[in-house]
């Protein structure tokens, strides 16, 4: 059986004329031509060329082959253009893996952004506290909450996601003493969560010793909806709460609990330029949120007595 090697010397000898010609359109030499095309001749049976006027010209056998060998070439060119759009190229899926806690609160301006500079480019997105393994291949890209990325993945730090306690103004008109914090209220009603990879229920506990659980969810958008319904006090990253402009910070937790936003992806998939191009863009968009993900370290916090000893 003729493989694609020898057809792509008969289609160079026909196209240039002859064994020199091909040899320098290959790049190979001049006996590597002449013995690929005596196979060829051997394996079919029958001559492909005559020399004419010191050029090879096809028989009609030849011509026969070498249509068939420009059909092959045709094929091989439309299957590397694909791979090439799928993997090089600005075009294709991109399947990312999302913490609830992230949707959809951010990511999906960066996503329409995205789309809006390559409209060619098809999201499919996971929304899961689970920690989804890009290298099993089911996920491109995930954005993970920790601190120690596997060394087998690469990608950016984009994020430092800090968390505090919100209450509506109704709650905090119903609960809260003169000069007094929230937290040493009696009977405050406390949201709490109680996710895969978060829970505030020890925490909410020890900060509010004399309040009411109302509520316990593994779903950070139902607590987030519960809080802004003024059913009682809870933990929210700031992001989320940013979301929701009814609620005021009311308590930090005692450690002032931040975690690292990480967008990330498996080393060996880097050299896919829409895969590395949407983890630059992202963390691009996320350094000019910053303020999105954490409170400033000054924020008053309702209740908490003001340090006033540099005031004039």
């Amino acid at each position: 059986m003729i493989d694609w090697d020898t057809l792509r010397i008969v289609l160079s000898v026909h196209r240039m004329g002859g064994l020199t010609g091909a040899s320098r359109d290959l790049q190979v030499s001049q006996p590597t031509v002449s013995r690929h095309l005596a196979r060829a001749e051997s394996d079919l049976n029958c001559k492909l060329f005559d020399r004419r006027q010191g050029r090879l010209i096809a028989t009609e056998a030849g011509l026969i082959v070498i249509r068939e060998a420009e059909r092959v070439e045709q094929q091989l060119r439309r299957m590397q253009d694909s791979v090439r759009l799928l993997d090089n190229e600005m075009s294709g899926p991109l399947t990312i893996s999302v913490p609830q806690q992230l949707l959809p609160y951010c990511v999906t301006d960066e996503m329409r952004d995205f789309r809006e500079l390559y409209p060619d480019i098809a999201f499919t997105v996971v929304v899961s506290d689970q920690m989804a393994d890009v290298t099993i291949g089911t996920v491109d890209i995930v954005f993970r909450v920790e601190e120690n990325p596997k060394p087998s993945l690469w990608g950016r730090r984009i994020a430092e996601l800090g968390l505090s306690y919100y209450a509506h103004q109704s709650v905090i008109d119903a609960y809260s003493q003169p000069g007094q914090p929230l937290t040493a209220a009696k009977g405050v009603p406390l949201i709490m969560h109680d996710g895969v990879t978060s829970s505030s229920l020890d925490e909410t506990r020890d900060l509010f010793p004399h309040g009411i659980p109302v509520a316990n969810s593994n779903s950070l958008e139902a607590t987030a909806t519960m809080i802004g319904r003024g059913m009682g006090v809870g933990r929210l990253p700031h992001m989320v709460a940013h979301s929701l402009p009814e609620l005021l910070a009311v308590a930090h937790p005692p450690a002032k609990t931040r975690r690292s936003l990480w967008i990330l992806t498996h080393k060996d998939m880097r050299s896919i330029l829409r895969i590395e191009r949407f983890i630059n863009f992202v963390d691009e968009r996320m350094k000019s949120k910053a303020g999105l993900f954490c409170l400033p370290d000054d924020s008053e916090i309702l209740g908490e007595p003001q340090d006033d000893s540099e005031q004039p």
